[in-house]
């Protein structure tokens, strides 16, 4: 199986477009829904009268200021001052803090000085990308603001929010000096992200892109690393080799996953082990038994005829001839019958698992007891760690037998990772306390520690029952 390399459908590219398309319409939600706030808040204070107050105190301000700066000059320097300090961030337009103004456009407000006929003495500022058209002198808010009142004329409310105050500068015994128009065009957020992005979004967008790829190229180079692990080992199964482990030992999901497939190889190694022994035994059983009913019953006849006749021929000189095939076939069968005890499986020959379930069976139909079997598969032992291990079996159900009084017994053999256990427990009265311990206590403690990485624990509580738990490792001899 070849590695898993990055291709332009695999999991960098899908991570790449995953990372841009989830952060670009969230960049674009929280980015709207912040504008979207301030723009309404900052609006409610236009519509409250911040604007006509405004410009109302700029008008008043103006008018103390008359007869120094009537000069069209001083005019366009106050009214660029005007200007700026309207669209400040603090202290502006409105009392509290807003950043809309800046955000929203890069000339969001205009003014611009009157004389009482309406034509304009000076406005601001002089570069804007904008000049709001003067208002009329017969329109409703010239009137207004003629009768020595400000007003505020909403122009339009959509994609542009334009609203103008317009404000009488009186003097201080009430002559006339002129009119100031303040006029605010802000787009709303939703027209502005769309048609009016500015340098930043293409910064941010580059940005984006370059996450996208990056924390993609990272993750699916650390992921795709670790599937080719995973990989490897899934190939060297398929061929039938179970030697190749994944190496992983983190404790993330794939590290888990590994785990899992480690022990599954280990599984499938043992169970194709014990079908393939339990195929070949059954197959020398079947040749027994053909052998056993056709050719040695055969061979039995033969020399039964054979005796017969050589009764009859008595004295005969043929008779010796006869003798020699009667010795013959007696040859034939006992060769046969040895054949046949070789074909026989016999219990060495089986499982160990296979071993322990004959054993424990043999034992409860012997005793009369209920009988428990979780037996797991589990590598062929050596010889010497098989006959420790059916010894404590042994000794084990002997002592349930003839000291707990139990009616039940669970034999359980189960592996995990590279170990075995094997637990005999019984529903008995338990032993006694203080435990007096015995030969056969001490020689399963012995034949358990002998056990590669053995461990023997015996547990007995007083109308609790007795578990004998033994432990040991399955080595790269022991799988042998």
């Amino acid at each position: 199986m070849k590695p898993l390399r990055p291709q332009l459908r695999g999991l960098i590219f899908k991570l790449t477009v995953f990372y841009v398309l989830l952060s670009l319409p969230c960049l674009v939600l929280v980015e709207t829904g912040l504008l979207t706030f301030e723009f309404d808040r900052f609006m409610a204070g236009v519509e409250s009268g911040a604007l006509t107050r405004a410009t109302q105190t700029a008008a008043a301000d103006l008018a103390q200021r008359w007869p120094d700066t009537d000069a069209p000059a001083n005019l366009a320097l106050w009214t660029d001052a005007l200007v700026l300090r309207m669209q400040r961030p603090h202290g502006g337009l409105l009392a509290q803090d807003s950043f809309i103004l800046t955000e929203l456009s890069s000339a969001p407000l205009a003014a611009a000085v009157l004389d009482a006929h309406g034509r304009e003495l000076a406005g601001a500022p002089t570069q804007a990308p904008w000049q709001p058209p003067l208002p009329e002198p017969d329109s409703a808010a010239w009137k207004t603001a003629a009768a020595q009142a400000g007003t505020l004329v909403r122009m339009a409310d959509s994609p542009w929010r334009v609203r103008r105050a317009l404000a009488p500068i009186l003097s201080s015994d009430g002559r006339l000096y002129g009119y100031l128009a303040v006029e605010l065009r802000l787009q709303v957020p939703w027209h502005h992200l769309l048609f009016d992005a500015s340098l930043e979004w293409p910064i941010v967008l580059g940005y984006l892109i370059l996450f996208g790829v990056a924390s993609s190229f990272f993750l699916a180079a650390w992921v795709t690393r670790r599937l080719n692990r995973i990989a490897r080992a899934a190939a060297a199964w398929s061929s039938g080799d179970f030697s190749e482990r994944i190496d992983d030992t983190s404790r993330d999901e794939l590290g888990h996953l590994s785990a899992l497939l480690n022990d599954m190889a280990l599984q499938l190694k043992d169970l194709l082990r014990s079908r393939a022994q339990l195929a070949t035994l059954a197959e020398r059983q079947r040749l027994a038994r053909d052998l056993h009913d056709t050719v040695k019953q055969q061979a039995f006849a033969l020399n039964l005829q054979l005796a017969t006749l050589r009764r009859q021929l008595g004295e005969h000189p043929q008779a010796a001839r006869v003798v020699q095939a009667e010795a013959l076939s007696g040859q034939i069968q006992h060769e046969l019958a040895q054949l046949l005890d070789e074909l026989r499986a016999g219990d060495a020959e089986l499982p160990f698992a296979e071993r322990l379930r004959a054993r424990a069976q043999a034992w409860a139909q012997t005793s009369g007891m209920r009988l428990e079997l979780q037996l797991d598969d589990t590598p062929a032992p050596p010889a010497a760690v098989v006959e420790n291990l059916l010894r404590i079996l042994d000794e084990a159900l002997a002592n349930a037998l003839r000291h707990s009084g139990a009616t039940s017994v669970c034999v359980n053999l189960h592996r995990h990772g590279d170990g075995m256990r094997l637990t005999i427990a019984d529903d008995g009265r338990g032993a006694p306390t203080p435990l007096r311990a015995g030969m056969g206590l001490a020689n399963m403690r012995e034949r358990a520690q002998s056990l590669p990485r053995g461990r023997f624990d015996f547990d007995s509580m007083a109308g609790r029952g007795t578990s004998v738990r033994v432990e040991y490792a399955i080595t790269e001899e022991t799988s042998a």
